[in-house]
């Protein structure tokens, strides 16, 4: 159902080391919608991406994905499941092709195992062949087709960025987490990846987005959660969010702007 929570974090506190980064924070993203994550740098959001996918465990609180509590398990397993994410700078294998980046993003639902790969069985050959032709076609759906050959350290910063996405798709998730998607591109660039992610939803995918800039965030979302200082300090409609006071305040750090 729409209505939904597929994903929530319930009173998540993450600490380093006697800092408090994350502080008791709840989200819940409905299924398939585009829910923003924003605040200043520092309030904690990528922590919480980092918490959500395995990276951290919280001291206290629990995520949720689909109503199974994903504390204790580890990333792959949590990919498995249908949560994948890209990162702010793009995490790729830099001596690799793109094809066999995006090949290798598919890695958690193989099924083949040791022997079938050494002895290149019948049924390992055919989840090969399906890997290949999946990342095949989110390279092509991405416009980084031209690319497929190319090892991923020489491809320009923004074809990057569009190629750690289309490993992420190709994991083929239930709800796709976006750190910085727009960070470090051009106009053009900006307006192509965000005419992509308004798209996801359409196709059954549910967006959990952290952004600075604002006209992507106001222009995609659904719905904001705004956190400060490791805390949530509002959430609601992209129009109740940009005239909230406190927002603005804790966003800009003076109460007499307003976002852009």
């Amino acid at each position: 159902m729409r209505d939904e929570a597929i994903l929530e974090t319930r009173g998540i506190t993450k600490r380093f080391r006697g800092l408090v980064a994350v502080d008791r924070f709840d989200i819940a993203v409905r299924e398939r919608t585009i829910h923003s994550l924003i605040g200043p740098n520092g309030a904690g959001k990528t922590t919480v991406f980092n918490v959500i996918t395995g990276i951290y465990r919280p001291e206290e609180g629990k995520v949720l994905f689909a109503g199974q509590v994903l504390n204790g398990l580890k990333p792959h397993e949590i990919l498995a499941l249908g949560i994948a994410r890209t990162f702010q700078n793009p995490r790729l294998f830099r001596n690799m092709t793109c094809l066999e980046n995006v090949m290798a993003g598919q890695h958690a639902h193989g099924r083949a195992g040791f022997w079938a790969s050494l002895l290149r069985l019948p049924h390992q050959r055919r989840e090969e062949r399906a890997i290949r032709e999946r990342a095949e076609e989110w390279l092509r759906k991405l416009n980084l087709w031209y690319f497929r050959h190319e090892l991923a350290r020489n491809i320009p910063y923004g074809c990057q960025k569009l190629l750690e996405l289309a490993r992420a798709l190709a994991a083929q998730p239930k709800v796709l987490l976006l750190d910085e998607p727009t960070c470090g591109l051009n106009e053009a660039e900006k307006e192509a990846m965000m005419g992509f992610i308004e798209g996801l939803p359409k196709e059954g995918l549910t967006v959990l987005l952290v952004e600075h800039n604002m006209n992507v965030v106001m222009g995609l979302s659904d719905w904001i959660t705004v956190m400060n200082y490791g805390k949530k300090i509002a959430e609601g409609t992209p129009e109740e969010v940009y005239n909230n006071p406190v927002v603005i305040e804790a966003y800009l750090g003076r109460g007499e702007e307003r976002a852009p």
